[in-house]
């Protein structure tokens, strides 16, 4: 019993050093325009923030062919993502692992992470 005492701590103290870990991951990510039109907004946030919040792009626009670089604060985990191009369509991308993704892509048939 006390040898199974010992597993049982041993493996718990195993996950609790290793969740830390996990939840902390590189966040950095490429947006590329590949859509053959100009994107006038891009939002981002957590999976969790029902709020899209503001136009990451500000004052400026994302031509195609064009990228720009982000690094969202804290930890990883799923993010929702949300173009809008010049003509006034828009695109969803929800539940994008941060952790895995390291490009956001706008194409002609929407936005793709990889």
């Amino acid at each position: 019993m006390f040898r199974r005492f010992i597993l049982g701590a041993t493996l718990l103290a195993a996950t609790a050093v290793a969740a830390p870990a996990f939840a902390q991951c590189d966040t950095r990510f490429t947006f590329r325009n590949n859509s053959g039109a100009q994107v006038n907004e891009f939002y981002f946030g957590p999976s969790s923030n029902s709020n899209w919040g503001r136009d990451r792009l500000g004052e400026n626009v994302l031509p195609h062919g064009r990228s720009v670089s982000y690094t969202p604060g804290g930890r990883g985990g799923a993010y929702d993502f949300k173009v809008v191009w010049a003509s006034g369509e828009t695109a969803e991308l929800m539940r994008v692992n941060i952790c895995e993704a390291s490009e956001i892509i706008a194409t002609r048939r929407g936005i793709e992470a990889r």
